[in-house]
């Protein structure tokens, strides 16, 4: 299972445990908690037989102005499977916690004619969501690569077993000179399951990121590290867009 796509994430875990310290106090660990600044939802999408990818870009502009006007602080990000078959996508509507309205997004969809572009299912109508910056500067990528990892804390690990370290693992990224940032997200913070997004600047700085990491001696303790602490299903890589 362990893949190179799956390398941060593994990282940041390998960092919680090289201090035993780190997390011996379980206690104390389960006390950190995510700071979720953002709920998310997710539409997934697949392109009507008679449209094209043409027909969803002049979409977007008139969409983009239709949810500005009545969601303000929204953003949208659009995701497109990283495979030739590119008629998939989702569409991601994040907001903070006070505006966050997933019936009404699904309404201006609705009115704008979505759904003579694609037919979408409304997922993770409520994902709560934290972001990782490194140095704890904000980020704005127009464009970016992203994987996407669905994981479970094992037994005994929370989001406090590795978090404590995060600025650690920031501090590598930051080495490697790379436009980075990360998501976690959780349907709640009670919940064992969890998603670690991955964005990266462009292909470039995901090449430079991996081989740097491939490079690296250690690859064995941080597989071991990273089943102790969690199981994910295979990461799935996206090419991203923020449209708003």
């Amino acid at each position: 299972m362990f893949k190179y796509i799956t390398s941060l994430l593994i990282t940041l875990i390998l960092i919680s445990c090289s201090s035993e310290n780190s997390f011996v106090d379980q206690k104390s660990s389960s006390l950190i908690k995510p700071n979720f600044s953002q709920t998310q939802a997710r539409y997934d999408c697949v392109l009507s037989e008679d449209t094209s990818l043409n027909s969803l870009e002049a979409f977007i502009p008139s969409f983009v102005v239709k949810v500005r006007n009545t969601l303000p602080s929204a953003s949208l990000e659009i995701f497109f499977n990283d495979q030739e078959n590119i008629s998939n996508f989702s569409l991601l509507y994040l907001d903070n916690d006070i505006n966050f309205n997933s019936s009404l997004m699904t309404v201006l969809l609705d009115e704008e004619g979505m759904d003579n572009i694609a037919d979408c299912a409304l997922n993770d109508d409520a994902i709560l969501s934290s972001n990782f910056y490194i140095d704890n500067k904000s980020i704005d990528l127009d464009s970016f690569e992203v994987e996407v990892l669905n994981c479970t804390f094992n037994d005994g690990f929370n989001f406090g077993t590795f978090a404590i370290e995060v600025d650690s693992f920031l501090n590598l990224i930051r080495k490697k000179g790379v436009a980075y940032f990360a998501k976690f997200q959780q349907a709640n913070e009670a919940s064992p399951n969890f998603i670690w997004i991955n964005y990266l600047g462009s292909i470039e700085d995901k090449d430079i990121l991996y081989k740097g990491w491939l490079e690296e001696e250690d690859s064995i303790k941080i597989q071991e590290a990273f089943n102790l602490h969690s199981t994910c299903e295979s990461s799935i890589s996206y090419k991203g867009y923020k449209v708003l």
